[in-house]
């Protein structure tokens, strides 16, 4: 068995594109062609979520027969008490996911605030569940680029950071993204705590929920472009 030509599922679990077949400690594993094709499909779109209806569609492609989310669940199922080498992950909605193995990932929860605390770019975490989406984390580069404290910030909207320096076309791209939970990336004229202007180009990524797929953080990075927009500016006068 060539293993550089499968791809792994788990611990001696591995998938054979060509063949579409399962090869578990070194045997192939029997399955349906319902549950081959939903395997492949659930392996196309490893570590993203794809809904009862699609998974329908490509399995039942018998148009006159009426979707119902039990087939779906009931196929699920079986091909998790076949393989139950598998990750299979339901998410709010009728959505599934195959989770990808990783081999020798190394457990790093316990340095996850450190490694943030020690990026170049500044770095915020919000909670919109809470009202007006408040800061609840700051890492160091943040506030050594606007020279306010993390006490001086959790707990805030970062709409703070605008000043009276309201009327810019980026916070209208904010707006829409924090309402459809999407990223987004634009540059603002924010203002430090001595009210030196800074620009800071924000990207805003929203962080869900893997047990429900419901928004549950929205993770700030900010750069600062000062010196690149001031540049852009000369060149325009000269021109």
């Amino acid at each position: 068995m060539n293993i550089n030509l499968l791809i792994k599922l788990s611990n001696n679990c591995y998938w054979e594109p060509k063949t579409q077949a399962v090869i578990y400690d070194n045997h192939p594993v029997p399955l349906t062609s319902n549950m081959t094709t939903l395997l492949t499909l659930l392996i196309e779109h490893y570590d993203r979520p794809i809904s009862s209806i699609d998974i329908f569609f490509h399995i039942w492609d018998d148009y006159d027969k009426e979707f119902n989310p039990k087939h779906i669940r009931s196929l699920i199922s079986n091909l998790r008490k076949r393989l139950p080498c598998l990750i299979i992950n339901n998410y709010y909605g009728g959505h599934y996911v195959l989770k990808k193995f990783r081999d020798n990932i190394p457990d790093i929860t316990d340095y996850v605030l450190e490694i943030l605390d020690q990026a170049k770019n500044g770095l915020t975490i919000s909670d919109p569940n809470q009202p007006d989406n408040p800061v609840i984390f700051v890492n160091e580069a943040f506030t050594d680029l606007f020279g306010y404290t993390s006490e001086e910030v959790i707990g805030r909207n970062c709409r703070f950071l605008q000043g009276e320096d309201r009327d810019q076309t980026g916070l209208d791209e904010v707006r829409e993204a924090l309402s459809k939970q999407r990223d987004v990336t634009v540059t603002l004229r924010n203002y430090t705590k001595s009210g030196e202007l800074i620009f800071n180009e924000l990207t805003i990524s929203p962080i869900f929920d893997k047990k429900n797929n419901k928004i549950k953080y929205f993770l700030g990075v900010q750069k600062n472009v000062t010196a690149v927009q001031k540049l852009i500016q000369q060149i325009k006068r000269m021109i």
